[in-house]
């Protein structure tokens, strides 16, 4: 339970617990803390399918939708206050209705669980596919992405961050969005939370390794100054490599068709990270494109 909502309905958020009852890790999966994020409720969903209960040592708990409000709004952030619910944890009981949800989850959830893995998605429009590193480097490869990501700090207020606080093994994946290639989103998302569970000793069998996976330590959001139509200038994959002054996307009136801005890769060496490949209405400040540093990169083998 929550709260009841001025329509007099009650908010409450619905978690999973599985165990076949033999002690060891406590593995907690949220998705959709960001409401238009389909891909980890779709691939939790599936991972409930592949498992084999009395496999388990130790249990997991699924929170499949952490913002039942976002979610409903397909919206990044809670309709009811406008907030990113996740910069607020580890919330407040008394505070804004994204506070409140947040302490219930920091509270039921991420103050009661072991390991941490919280699934994101490139949202509505755009399309991802990397690993954030937390505090757990093998963790986070054992999911099979080709790109890693090592930020110097995390976003504060983060589920994530509050975990990595209490020094609980913390990942961030971030997987598909868009509505693009969401089976093979799914696919490689349930193949890559298996492995982890395998890595952490939740589940039976051998870790599967990935060479050759690249780990970026610098990465830039490239948000539009201006808003409109992003036309983007070609097909992107997340991982591609492009050359300086690469030009990703224009952004267009709707109304008289000029060029407002023109958006092009930040560095000598870019990594793109995150993609729009259709055209798409965009704010200023929305996430267009992302792209990391690859001259300041590492191979990891």
């Amino acid at each position: 339970p929550v709260s009841t909502l001025a329509s007099g309905f009650e908010l409450g958020l619905t978690m999973h617990e599985i165990s076949a009852g033999r002690p060891g890790p406590r593995v907690g999966i949220s998705a959709l803390i960001h409401g238009d994020e389909l891909d980890g409720w779709l691939i939790i969903r599936e991972l409930l399918k592949a498992l084999e209960p009395s496999q388990l040592t130790g249990s997991l708990r699924l929170l499949p939708v952490a913002n039942p409000l976002a979610m409903e709004a397909i919206a990044r952030n809670t309709p009811t206050d406008t907030l990113d619910m996740n910069r607020l944890f580890p919330g407040a009981r008394d505070g804004w209705m994204s506070e409140q949800i947040a302490h219930v989850i920091t509270t039921r959830f991420l103050d009661d669980i072991d390991v941490l893995i919280d699934i994101h998605a490139g949202g509505t429009f755009p399309w991802v596919d990397y690993c954030y590193v937390g505090n757990d480097q093998a963790l986070s490869r054992a999911f099979l992405p080709a790109l890693l990501y090592q930020p110097a700090s995390w976003y504060p207020g983060t589920g994530a961050s509050h975990a990595i606080g209490r020094g609980i093994p913390t990942t961030v994946i971030e997987i598909g969005g868009g509505y693009r290639e969401q089976a093979s989103h799914i696919a490689n998302g349930v193949r890559g939370l298996l492995n982890m569970l395998r890595h952490v000793g939740v589940l039976p069998g051998e870790v599967t390794t990935r060479p050759n996976q690249l780990l970026l330590t610098e990465m830039k959001v490239m948000r539009p100054q201006q808003g409109g139509v992003c036309v983007p200038r070609g097909t992107l994959m997340p991982g591609e490599w492009l050359p300086a002054g690469h030009v990703l996307a224009d952004i267009v009136s709707p109304y008289t068709f000029e060029t407002l801005e023109t958006m092009v890769a930040p560095y000598e060496q870019n990594v793109v990270v995150l993609t729009r490949n259709y055209a798409t209405r965009i704010h200023p400040g929305d996430y267009g494109f992302m792209i990391g540093n690859g001259a300041t990169a590492t191979w990891l083998e």
